[in-house]
Order: structure tokens, then sequence, then C-alpha cells
């Protein structure tokens, strides 16, 4: 089983709408691969969130009629040692995300896929979760067909 990590900054929202919606793909789909998320930021208490997962990243799940596999968990932080235990790894805006890896990670920031989705205060949960469900259906569409049969 391959392994794919999304970053973002509190773990909260966009990588947690992520790695539900990528893994119900993969799983629909056949594809060895299961994501995991985690965020960029050091101190996540500073982050302001409440609750374990953002009630835009649940209504937009059920939307997309991504069911959650489990009880939600709370936002985890990256550590160093996550940067070799994944086959690929995406962060969820260059903008955003960089600045944040050459900062606490530079020795693994060459290594790092970037998208470009922006968080609640930049664009619309709609907007922005609509064109991350487009960029993971790709995602997934590579991942298949680089797969043996």
């Amino acid at each position: 089983m391959s392994r794919i990590l999304f970053l973002c900054t509190g773990n909260y929202y966009r990588s947690r709408f992520a790695e539900e919606y990528f893994n119900h793909a993969a799983q629909r789909e056949g594809l060895r691969w299961r994501a995991d998320s985690k965020a960029l930021v050091r101190d996540l208490g500073a982050t302001g969130n409440r609750g374990p997962i953002s009630d835009h990243a649940l209504a937009l799940l059920a939307a997309h009629g991504v069911p959650m596999r489990a009880e939600p968990r709370r936002p985890v932080r990256v550590d160093a040692p996550d940067f070799l235990r994944y086959t690929r790894i995406i962060a969820l805006s260059r903008r955003e995300h960089a600045p944040m890896m050459q900062a606490h990670f530079p020795e693994h920031a060459a290594d790092i896929e970037y998208l470009e989705i922006g968080d609640l205060h930049i664009e619309a949960p709609e907007a922005a979760i609509a064109r991350l469900a487009r960029d993971l259906d790709a995602l997934a569409g590579e991942l298949r067909a680089a797969s043996p049969p």
C-alpha cells in the first residue's frame, strides 16, 4: 500500500477534506493508496480552530457523498520523520505553505508537490473545495493509470 500525505496550515479544513475524499475515491476505484493529513503550523493551539474538524469540511464531504470513516480525530502536526514515511506529499497552497516548508523543514521543501487551494479567508469554501475535489479526482486518475494491471 502506497501512502500520500496532504499538508495544510492547521490540519482542520483543506487537508482533512483531501484525506477523506481521496481515501473514499481510492477505495471506490480499488487503488492501493492511502492518504493521511497533517498540519504545518508548529503551534496547533494558535490556529483558533474549534473541535476536531471544520464544519465546512464535514458539510462539503457530505455534499460530495463522502461519509466519514470514523469519529473525526483532532488535528495533528507534521514532524521531520513524516517526510520519509510517504511516497508523495502534497501541500494545499504553494503561496501559503512553501514559506512554512522553508522555515521548518528546508531539507524536504524541494520534495513537496503543491496545489493552490485558498483557505477560508481567501476564497469561499464551495469554490475552493470544488477545485480541490477536481484536483483529487485527477490525482486518482493519474495513480490509476500508473498502476500495473
